[in-house]
């Protein structure tokens, strides 16, 4: 499937920066240079480290969960867990080539302008995308799709906070490069490929079993005091779950914390809320449509 790219004759050179959530979790399991950015949820819980229910995948196995031990507890490619859920894309940072340069992202994300709520999601589904082998992706999918507009004391949706600081940032930044793949999920696996389909019905129904528990738990805080390289944060603030820029997968290099502070139940920030939910970014037609239609 191509990229939906604001500008495809405009975009020079691809790439990987992007603005999102990091997922990673130090594990026993994975790469011992793994480190952890949150604990509320643990991605070995959708895994299927022994291959029980799958018989091959990509090169780089799982990513999530503490990412590839490597030889000899696994003879995939060796790498940290790189699990994140990406926000908006930016490819590269050289307006150049349909990127936006690193001094302007900066600007805009510490002058305040795009506001930045305490971030608490919920992992709503494990599916397999349209792919062939397919990826295996977790979601976060804004439930339910529609916020309920005319009640305004009616709880927010979950997973909100992602839909509301993705339609500032697509509003604030226009540049060629400008995409967000599949808005939100995280990759677990590339191209799986299972023994038979009673085991991927299996694994699907050991999956749905962890989100209905996850589910029961209720929205969490990602970041609760973590820094980019997994030491505890100085002086860490109540709040800090916020978003994350990585210049790839594997590289992130600044944390923003949230700014626009709990609880958000007042009147004031009820109002500020629902109108940044009120549409959404049609990838399709490239245009803003109503939230839900």
């Amino acid at each position: 499937m191509p990229k939906e790219y604001l500008e495809p004759s405009k975009t020079r050179r691809d790439g990987l920066a992007f603005l999102g959530l990091s997922l990673s979790r130090k594990s026993d399991v994975g790469h011992p240079d793994s480190v952890t950015h949150q604990t509320a949820f643990d991605l070995n819980e959708v895994q299927d480290r022994e291959y029980e229910f799958l018989l091959s995948c990509n090169d780089d196995g799982w990513l999530v969960g503490g990412g590839e031990p490597g030889p000899p507890n696994s003879y995939k490619l060796k790498a940290k867990d790189s699990s994140h859920v990406e926000i908006i894309q930016f490819g590269t940072y050289n307006p150049e080539w349909g990127g936006v340069a690193l001094e302007t992202i900066l600007e805009a994300m510490n002058s305040g302008k795009i506001l930045i709520p305490q971030i608490e999601v919920l992992p709503t589904a494990v599916v397999a995308n349209p792919d062939t082998p397919p990826e295996l992706e977790i979601r976060f999918d804004m439930e339910p799709k529609v916020p309920n507009f005319d009640d305004p004391t009616a709880p927010l949706p979950i997973n909100w906070a992602l839909r509301f600081i993705q339609n500032q940032l697509f509003h604030h930044f226009e540049y060629p490069a400008r995409f967000c793949p599949g808005p939100f999920h995280s990759t677990i696996l590339r191209k799986a490929e299972f023994r038979s389909p009673e085991n991927k019905e299996k694994y699907f129904e050991k999956c749905k079993e962890t989100i209905s528990k996850w589910q029961k738990e209720g929205p969490k805080p990602l970041n609760t005091g973590w820094d980019i390289d997994g030491s505890e944060l100085e002086n860490a603030p109540e709040h800090c779950s916020g978003i994350w820029l990585f210049t790839d997968r594997n590289n992130i290099s600044h944390l923003f914390k949230p700014n626009f502070l709990p609880p958000y139940d007042t009147p004031e920030k009820r109002k500020i809320i629902l109108d940044i939910l009120k549409e959404e970014w049609d990838q399709n037609t490239l245009q803003w449509k109503p939230i839900g239609i």
